[in-house]
């Protein structure tokens, strides 16, 4: 069964963005998180990605937490999760990235 495309929902205040992932965080639509991370930390927000409406997460999207992350430590800026679901606990627990990527 296929799901719907992802969609991604933004808002901003004082500075900090929030971008809510709505559907699956894989190699369809984490491309287009990337695009939209590096845009908000070009301006100097912080950034909280949101996880509530995530039920999947793929190597990709881990990928571009990672690079949120990194990207925020270099741009001098903050990166946060929030509202993880329990899958997307686990895969953070398993690659090891619970402990690093702060949670809002």
């Amino acid at each position: 069964m296929d799901r719907p495309p992802t969609r991604f929902d933004v808002s901003t205040t004082d500075g900090c963005t929030v971008l809510r992932v709505l559907g699956d965080l894989d190699s369809d639509s984490a491309p287009t998180l990337r695009t939209m991370l590096s845009k908000e930390f070009d301006v100097g927000h912080d950034v909280i990605v949101d996880l509530a409406n995530c039920p999947f997460l793929d190597s990709v999207g881990i990928g571009v937490l990672v690079f949120g992350w990194k990207a925020a430590e270099t741009e001098g800026t903050r990166f946060h999760l929030r509202n993880i679901g329990r899958y997307a606990q686990r895969v953070l627990d398993l690659v090891g990235l619970s402990d690093l990527i702060p949670v809002a």
